[in-house]
C-alpha cells in the first residue's frame, strides 16, 4: 500500500489505496474537488471499477464545504434508477472526505453537442433525452419510503442544476442524470431558499426569485437542455447574467419551430410549454412529461445509434490517457458554492470536454491549488454562506434597475469578441490596495507582464540626447502571483482577461497590477504591488 500524501500531485497519488480503492487514473479536477477511475477490490478477485470523488486538499479545512459534499452523498444515495448515476460509497480517510459513484462509459451531453453539425441533435435524440431524464427527475422528485429524507419522511428531491454538463451517454446509449450537489429535499419542514444555486441560462424563473421549489422547477432546466439540443442555442440568453435573468423572467425568446423548421411542430410546443415563465403552464409533473413524449420516443435503433455516435468521441481521449496525459473536466458555471463540482463519473472525461460558451458548462481546467506562498490578501475575509444571499439580492437589484432603464449596461461586440467595459463600470465597492499607495497618487495601468511605464517620461526622455552608453542593469527577478476566487470566477489583470481561477503562480514583472474577479464580467477589483522575486496569494471573494 502506498502511503498516502494527499498534499502530492494528482499524477503522485496514482497507484494509492485510499480506503478499498486504489486510484488508476484521474478523470477531472475542478475548483473543489477531483474525481478519478478506481478500483475497488474484495476477496475471492472482486473487484468493481468505480468513479472516486476526492474533496482537494485546498478546501479539506473548509468546514462548510465538507459539510455540502457530505450533503450531496446523502442525498445521491437515496436514489436508485437506470437513469441516474449512483453512489456507491462515502467515506473520509487522513482528513480527505471521498465519493465513490458509478462509472459511466461514454461523455456529457456538451460533448456530443459540441462534436454534433450546428451544435444540434436530431428531433428522434431529443425526444429519447427528455424521456429518460424525465424518468430520472420522475424517481427523484417522488422517491420510494425506504429511501427517505431526515425524519423518516420520503421527501422529493430537486436537483436545480439540470445542465448539459450534468447529462452522462454513455457509448450503449444509456442516458444518465449525474451531479446532484445542489439538490435539495423539498420536506413539509424545509422548503424555501436560501441563495441562488445553478447555473443561470437554465434556471427557472422561481429559482431566481428565491420561492419555493417543485419539481417543476426541474422541468424547466429540461426544456431549456431539450430547446438547445434541437435547435444549437438556448432559448433565454443575454450579453451578461442581468439580461440573461430578465430574458427567463420575461419569457422572451425566438419560436423554436423557426429556429428547428426540420422538427415536428407538436413537439416543439411541448418543449416551449417547458419553459415558460408560469410554472403552473408547465406539466404538472415528470410523470406526465414521460407520459407527453412518448408519441415521439423513436424506436430502440436510435438508442443504438446514439451509443455509436458517443463511442466514436471517446477513442482519442481514451489514447491520451493511455500515453499517461492527464485528462482535466471543466467545472460548472454555477452560483453559491453547493455547486461547485462535477460528478464527473465519465471514462471518457477529458479535454474533449471543452468550454464553448460562458454561462453553462463553464469552468476550464483548474490547476492543482495553490501551495504555501510568503504573503497572502484576502479582500472580504472570511466566506460565510449568509453572503451569498446578499450578492443573489444585489443581482436581482440589478435586474430591477436594468428593467427601469436604471442601469446603461450595454455589451458590445467587435469582430465576435466582447468589449470590456471600463473597470470602473463594475466596481461595487472602492478599489482596496493591498500595499498602501502613496496619498494622492492614482494606480497607474500597466500592460500585463509588464511594470507601469509613464507616457510623460518617455516623451521627455525622446527629446533629450541620448546618453552615453553603459552597461545593462541586473534584470529583476520576476514575481509570482497565484489568484483565488470564491466560490469561482475569471480573472482580469488591468482590465485583460487571463482564464477562470484559480490561477497558479502567475509570472509577473515586478510592478503595480489591478487584479479584477467576477463571473463573466469582473465584479471586485484590488490593486496590489508585486516586488521583486516575491509570491503572493490573492483571495478574491465575489458572493459579497
Amino acid at each position: 500500500m502506498s502511503k498516502i500524501d494527499f498534499d502530492a500531485s494528482s499524477s503522485d497519488l496514482l497507484g494509492t489505496e485510499i480506503g478499498p480503492y486504489t486510484l488508476v487514473r484521474r478523470l477531472g479536477m475542478g475548483g473543489m474537488a477531483e474525481t478519478f477511475v478506481a478500483i475497488r477490490r474484495g476477496p475471492s478477485g472482486f473487484s468493481q471499477r468505480v468513479c472516486l470523488k476526492l474533496v482537494l486538499p485546498f478546501f479539506r479545512e473548509d468546514e462548510e464545504f465538507v459539510k455540502l459534499f457530505q450533503r450531496e452523498a446523502r442525498l445521491a444515495a437515496k436514489l436508485r434508477h437506470s437513469n441516474i448515476v449512483g453512489v456507491i460509497d462515502f467515506g473520509e480517510i487522513a482528513g480527505r472526505a471521498y465519493m465513490a459513484m458509478e462509472l459511466v462509459d461514454g461523455v456529457d451531453l456538451r460533448v456530443l453537442l459540441d462534436a454534433e453539425s450546428a451544435q444540434r441533435l436530431s428531433p428522434e435524440r431529443v425526444a429519447l433525452l427528455g424521456h429518460d431524464l424525465a424518468a430520472a427527475l420522475n424517481h427523484a422528485h417522488n422517491p420510494p419510503r425506504d429511501s427517505s429524507f431526515d425524519g423518516g419522511h420520503a421527501a422529493a428531491i430537486v436537483h436545480r442544476d439540470i445542465s448539459p454538463s450534468n447529462v452522462l451517454i454513455s457509448i450503449h446509449g444509456e442516458i444518465m442524470l449525474s451531479d446532484f450537489g445542489v439538490a435539495k429535499a423539498v420536506t413539509g419542514s424545509s422548503r424555501q431558499q436560501s441563495a441562488v444555486k445553478g447555473k443561470i441560462p437554465y434556471m427557472s424563473p422561481e429559482q431566481l426569485r428565491l420561492e419555493p421549489l417543485d419539481g417543476r422547477a426541474d422541468l424547466f432546466g429540461v426544456g431549456v437542455v431539450l430547446f438547445e439540443a434541437l435547435c444549437g442555442q438556448r432559448p433565454y440568453e443575454g450579453g451578461h447574467d442581468p439580461a440573461t435573468i430578465m430574458l427567463i423572467l420575461q419569457g422572451q425568446h425566438q419560436p423554436l419551430a423557426s429556429l428547428a423548421p426540420g422538427a415536428p411542430p407538436e413537439f416543439c410546443a411541448l418543449i416551449e410549454s417547458l419553459i415558460e415563465p408560469d410554472r403552473d403552464k408547465r406539466p404538472a409533473s415528470a410523470a406526465q412529461l414521460t407520459e407527453l413524449l412518448d408519441p415521439f420516443v423513436p424506436v430502440p435503433r436510435v438508442r443504438r445509434e446514439l451509443g455509436k455516435r458517443v463511442a466514436e468521441l471517446r477513442p482519442a481521449e481514451a489514447e491520451l490517457q493511455a500515453f499517461g496525459e492527464q485528462a482535466t473536466a471543466h467545472q460548472p458555471d454555477s452560483v453559491g458554492a453547493e455547486a461547485g463540482e462535477q460528478i464527473s463519473g465519465i471514462v471518457g472525461a477529458g479535454e474533449g470536454q471543452k468550454q464553448v460558451e460562458r454561462w453553462a458548462e463553464s469552468r476550464p481546467p483548474a490547476p492543482e491549488p495553490p501551495s504555501p506562498v510568503q504573503s497572502e490578501s484576502l479582500v472580504t475575509g472570511t466566506l460565510p454562506g449568509r453572503r451569498r444571499s446578499r450578492a443573489v439580492t444585489a443581482l436581482l437589484l440589478t435586474v430591477a434597475l436594468l428593467a427601469g432603464g436604471a442601469l446603461a449596461w450595454r455589451a458590445t461586440r467587435d469582430a465576435g469578441q466582447e468589449t470590456l467595459p471600463a473597470a470602473s463600470e463594475f466596481e461595487a465597492e472602492p478599489v482596496v490596495a493591498v500595499d498602501q499607495v502613496e496619498p494622492g497618487v492614482e494606480p497607474e495601468e500597466s500592460k500585463i507582464d509588464e511594470p507601469p511605464t509613464s507616457a510623460d517620461e518617455s516623451e521627455a526622455a525622446s527629446a533629450q540626447p541620448k546618453p552615453e552608453p553603459r552597461a545593462e542593469p541586473a534584470l529583476q527577478a520576476p514575481a509570482s502571483l497565484t489568484v483565488v476566487v470564491y466560490p469561482w470566477g475569471d480573472v482580469w489583470i488591468n482590465g485583460k482577461p487571463r482564464g477562470t481561477a484559480p490561477l497558479k503562480n502567475l509570472s509577473l514583472k515586478p510592478g503595480r497590477y489591478r487584479i479584477g474577479a467576477g463571473q463573466g464580467e469582473p465584479t471586485v477589483t484590488q490593486t496590489i504591488r508585486l516586488r521583486p522575486g516575491q509570491k503572493k496569494k490573492l483571495k478574491l471573494n465575489v458572493t459579497k
